[in-house]
Order: C-alpha cells, then sequence, then structure tokens
C-alpha cells in the first residue's frame, strides 16, 4: 500500500468520526448527557467492525478477486440471514408498542451504526 493511500484512508477515518460526533452532538445538544457518550461509541464501535470486515475479506490478488466474485453472493446471502434471524429477538421490542416512533434516538443510533 502505498503512502498517499494510507494518509487518505487515516483522513477518511478522521472525517467518519467527526460527523458521528457531530450527529451525536445535534441529536443529544448536551456533551454531559450520558446518551451522548453512548451514541458516539455505538458510532465508533459501527465503525470499527466495518473497517475491520471490510480490511479482513478485501481481495488482495487477481486470483483472490476471481474465487471472491464467485463466493461473495453465497457467502453474504448467508450471513445477512443468519444475522436477521439473530437479531430479530432483540429488536423486536423497539417495534413494539411503537416505541421506536415515541423515542427517535434508538432510530438515529440505528442509522449511525
Amino acid at each position: 500500500m502505498n503512502q498517499a493511500r494510507s494518509f487518505a484512508s487515516l483522513l477518511i477515518g478522521f472525517i467518519v468520526f467527526g460527523v458521528v460526533l457531530w450527529i451525536a452532538r445535534t441529536v443529544h445538544q448536551e456533551l454531559k448527557d450520558a446518551g451522548f457518550a453512548q451514541t458516539v461509541l455505538i458510532g465508533t464501535a459501527g465503525w470499527a467492525t466495518g473497517w475491520l470486515v471490510g480490511f479482513l475479506i478485501a481481495p488482495s490478488t487477481s486470483q483472490e478477486i476471481k474465487k471472491f466474485s464467485q463466493a461473495a453472493s453465497t457467502i453474504s446471502a448467508f450471513l445477512m440471514g443468519f444475522t436477521v434471524a439473530k437479531l430479530e429477538p432483540s429488536l423486536t421490542p423497539l417495534f413494539a408498542d411503537g416505541r421506536l416512533i415515541n423515542e427517535p434516538i434508538y432510530g438515529i443510533r440505528l442509522m449511525i451504526l
């Protein structure tokens, strides 16, 4: 990886973190609010997890690119189905009794993630 690409990646990372902070500050209005720290933590965890997954599955050689393109659709379909099945019991209380609509912070945090 060349130096310019590394610098660009680092710069984009700082920009994404700044956007997460800005969204959390806009939503919570006060830095002392306990929800501010939780929103920043959730956003940062989602950002870091996405970066790690992308780094681990990105092909680097032409041979890997060919193999990856063939298997990517099957693997992604399986993982999405598995993830939705595992998350469904956890997400059900958010939608019960209009809780997501009555407390929009949950929707905002889900969008940040």
